[in-house]
């Protein structure tokens, strides 16, 4: 379990980090620099779950290695998909990240929801809907992983 305490919020106790896949921490289907240590650490506090299209259609090959679930959504349905994995979860014990409009409503359900700009951008709706933006996806995790970080950024 991952804890986060911030001046003028209850206490957040996180079960589950939800990540979207390509545009999140992966960039044309090839996972970011930097983020399989920083899954590897917060997977001994959280079960990781990867959710994906699988566009490139490698989302298993590229993430076999980690310890993570992954779950590969409609490309049709992504965006209910992803909130009903999100739900069955138990979004409040959920923190969420994605940079895209088919993030918007898993961003908007789970605990904590962060949206990364990163190389392939960042929807506006996602980015409206959001508790956090961070800059990039290892800086989202490392967040995580400092939460003081988040504190400076969410109390109020």
């Amino acid at each position: 379990m991952l804890k986060v305490a911030i001046p003028g919020f209850e206490p957040m106790e996180f079960d589950h980090l939800v990540l979207d896949f390509n545009g999140t921490i992966a960039f044309d289907g090839n996972i970011i620099h930097g983020v399989e240590p920083a899954i590897s650490m917060l997977a001994q506090l959280v079960t990781v779950h990867i959710l994906s299209a699988d566009t490139n259609q490698n989302v298993t090959q590229q993430v076999a290695h980690l310890p993570v679930t992954t779950r590969v959504v409609n490309s049709a349905y992504q965006l209910q998909e992803k909130l009903e994995y999100v739900e069955a979860l138990g979004a409040e014990s959920v923190c969420a990240i994605g940079n895209g409009n088919v993030d918007t409503d898993m961003l908007k359900k789970a605990e904590l929801g962060i949206a990364i700009l990163g190389q392939e951008g960042l929807s506006p709706k996602a980015l409206l809907v959001a508790d956090v933006l961070m800059p990039d996806i290892v800086s989202a995790l490392e967040s995580l992983v400092n939460p003081a970080r988040l504190k400076a950024t969410l109390r109020t």
